[in-house]
């Protein structure tokens, strides 16, 4: 049986960089692919991107599980001054949040340090109120769980001092059908757009955080659902980077209903959206800049719906690739979207 977590943290981070080949180049993607283009962002944010790994099975065909990693809020980039700060009176990152900007100053404080505490902080009371409130504990799931092949995960990485670090990394979801290589998911894509969840208010400080991350707005996306939307809580549209060929009309979500329907996560489940669980979902999209490169992997062989819950072995599922009966000939398939742009028209997905 496969082990459920890599010795090495940082493995899924690097998947663009040694595993996953370029549909153009047929290389791995260089380290500079992974760079945000928008030069306007602060560096730090310039280099965060998203890796999915799909493939719930190993390459010996075991359903490999999943151990979620969410990185201490004492780590994160954004807080380098509060970091200090803490560490100095001996305190968690977290607790500052109570504190006023004057009780935090230095005495020889530049206009310039102001400034930037003064956005740390406001970041560290947004991130307290909008998502820390609904924190879950990681979620660790067996190789197969309730018959379904487990291993499907969301990394959020960023580039620190020439190599990738992961930050945090999340049990998710993907399409049902069985994708072709390349033709429905791209190897590369961008995050387009941010959007919102009904379940808290978007505050002008959530305003201001979407403006340091590039864009994002307080709307919700529903999902069509025949006639019935229900919202896609924390939608962040993906589209194929310039060049790549996908599907436009998927985001990564917040599984529609909050439920996870049978203990599914983690097997290809969904209609095509990449989904996430409630507190994961807030925490990536507050965590994600617009316009971060979105990475995504699987090899079809290892792309597994079921598994055998005694030996952890794979279900065998024929791949449907480019030259045979692809998934969207075959009853099981995801329902193409709609032409509309996002957020024009109710979402198919």
């Amino acid at each position: 049986m496969a082990a459920v977590q890599s010795v090495d943290v940082n493995a899924s981070c690097r998947i663009p960089f040694d595993q996953l080949r370029d549909s153009k180049t047929g290389e791995f993607f260089p380290l500079s692919a992974a760079q945000n283009e928008n030069d306007k962002l602060p560096e730090r944010y310039r280099q965060r991107y998203v890796v999915a790994d799909l493939n719930s099975a190993d390459a010996d065909g075991y359903c490999r599980g999943v151990q979620e990693y969410f990185s201490p809020v004492e780590e994160l980039s954004e807080f380098p001054r509060l970091r200090a700060i803490a560490a100095a009176r001996n305190v968690e990152i977290a607790a500052l949040a109570k504190a006023n900007l004057a009780s935090l100053l230095a005495a020889d404080a530049t206009p310039d340090d102001t400034a930037a505490l003064k956005t740390e902080l406001e970041d560290l009371q947004n991130y307290v109120q909008q998502v820390q409130r609904f924190k879950a504990e990681p979620v660790v799931k067996p190789p197969v769980f309730n018959g379904y092949c487990v291993g499907q995960t969301l990394s959020f990485c960023e580039i620190v001092n020439g190599e990738p670090k992961l930050v945090y990394r999340f049990v998710t979801s993907s399409s049902r059908g069985i994708p072709p290589l390349n033709r429905y998911y791209a190897p590369i894509n961008v995050i387009k757009s941010r959007s919102w969840s009904t379940d808290r208010p978007y505050t002008p400080a959530d305003a201001r955080r979407d403006a340091r991350l590039g864009g994002g707005d307080a709307r919700a996306v529903p999902f069509e659902n025949g006639g019935r939307p229900i919202e896609m809580p924390n939608f962040m549209h993906f589209v194929p980077d310039k060049g790549y060929v996908g599907e436009t009309g998927n985001g990564i979500h917040q599984i529609a209903g909050g439920l996870d329907s049978g203990g599914t996560f983690g097997s290809p489940v969904s209609l095509g959206c990449i989904r996430l669980n409630k507190f994961q979902a807030k925490l990536a999209r507050w965590w994600t800049p617009r316009q971060a490169k979105f990475f995504i992997y699987f090899e079809p062989n290892r792309y597994r719906h079921f598994g055998d819950v005694k030996t952890a072995k794979a279900k065998g599922l024929p791949y449907y690739g480019p030259g045979t009966a692809t998934a969207s000939s075959r009853n099981d398939v995801v329902a193409r979207s709609s032409s509309a742009p996002v957020g024009n028209s109710l979402m198919q997905w």
